[in-house]
């Protein structure tokens, strides 16, 4: 029993080699691994991007070229102070930093050094909005009718600058106005300007009873011509006196660029019309209302002649002084008047002076 069995040695052999090769399996079964290699760090990769020059430009501007940049801003006042809100598109830029030329990354920030503070900024920004909203403040509508108020081929305007430059212009016979969205003939405040306006109408002898209505009148009267026989419509003559003279020099210093301003010259300035040389039916004084001279009804195009036409000539005192009733006048009849008398046209026409 002391010595061992060959063939328990055998066996004892056997289960050391199978353990080995165990072991050798779980450690790679006797061949070393390679150590993966370490994957290389990706480099980042920067976009650059030339600051472009902005300096003297308006703000707006510079914006646009800074945003073709792919850049970003913000403004800085001239203060120091950094603005809150977007500054006005007209303030200047001073300078950039980084200034022109510099490279940066795309998508990075230039300040922008403005003219203006932010204070200053929202200060001009109010009073823009305020001459925007004075802009739209007066309405008119103008016809060719003598009715714009109840008229239906009414053109709308907001300023008589559009009115003075509209192709119809001269055909425009009156204008209706509102402002600041009530009818001029209703009450509304008047701003300081406009009440300096009727202040001075009320210095210069005008009716400034009703300031919203004085100050219509002046707009009205500025709009369009205004009407034969306007400058006496308060039953003074010759040029209406201070009432309308009053109303003629607010619109003359108003809208002084108006096309027929020389109108509102006159009677601003007390100066009689000039005698018409062309008249309708009615009633006129010689040497003021008409003309001096030979006067010839003229005959419509395609008519007959003129038919059952009465004109007279009276005296400064009204006597008849020579009259007649036409029947038929293949010509039109013409007759000759002289100053100081009054002259008379019933179912004539239009009369034009011949010499």
């Amino acid at each position: 029993m002391g010595v061992s069995n060959k063939g328990d040695v055998v066996k004892f052999r056997m289960i050391g080699v199978a353990a080995a090769c165990i072991g050798l399996l779980l450690a790679g079964c006797g061949t070393p691994t390679a150590e993966p290699a370490a994957s290389p760090t990706p480099t980042k990769t920067v976009k650059l991007t030339k600051v472009p020059d902005v300096a003297g430009k308006p703000f707006s501007e510079a914006r646009d070229l800074l945003f073709k940049a792919i850049i970003k801003y913000e403004a800085v006042g001239s203060d120091g102070v950094k603005f809150t809100a977007t500054p006005d598109a007209v303030f200047m830029v001073v300078s950039s930093d980084p200034a022109a030329g510099s490279e940066i990354e795309a998508g990075g920030t230039v300040a922008l050094s403005l003219e203006a503070t932010q204070a200053e900024a929202t200060a001009a920004a109010a009073v823009k909005e305020a001459a925007r909203v004075r802009s739209l403040r007066y309405s008119f509508k103008c016809s060719a009718s003598e009715n714009a108020i109840t008229a239906k081929d009414n053109k709308s305007f907001t300023k008589l600058q559009e009115i003075w430059e509209a192709p119809d212009f001269a055909r425009f016979k009156s204008c209706d106005l509102r402002v600041g969205g009530k009818w001029y003939m209703d009450r509304y405040e008047l701003e300081p300007d406009e009440a300096a306006v009727v202040k001075q109408i009320g210095a210069d002898g005008g009716d400034a009873s009703a300031p919203y209505m004085a100050y219509g009148s002046v707009l009205l009267l500025c709009a369009i011509p205004p009407k034969d026989g306007w400058d006496t419509k308060y039953g003074e003559y010759p040029s209406g006196g201070p009432k309308v003279r009053a109303v003629a020099k607010a619109a003359m210093t108003m809208c002084p660029e108006a096309p027929f301003v020389a109108e509102l010259l006159r009677v601003a300035g007390g100066v009689p019309p000039a005698p018409k040389t062309a008249m309708g039916d009615g009633t006129f004084v010689v040497g003021r209302d008409i003309a001096a001279g030979s006067f010839q009804v003229s005959v419509p195009s395609g008519a007959n002649g003129v038919h059952d036409c009465y004109w007279e000539r009276t005296s400064p005192q009204g006597e008849t002084s020579a009259n007649d009733f036409i029947s038929f006048a293949p010509q039109g009849p013409v007759v000759t008047v002289y100053a100081g008398e009054g002259f008379v046209s019933r179912g004539c026409g239009n009369w034009s002076m011949i010499g």
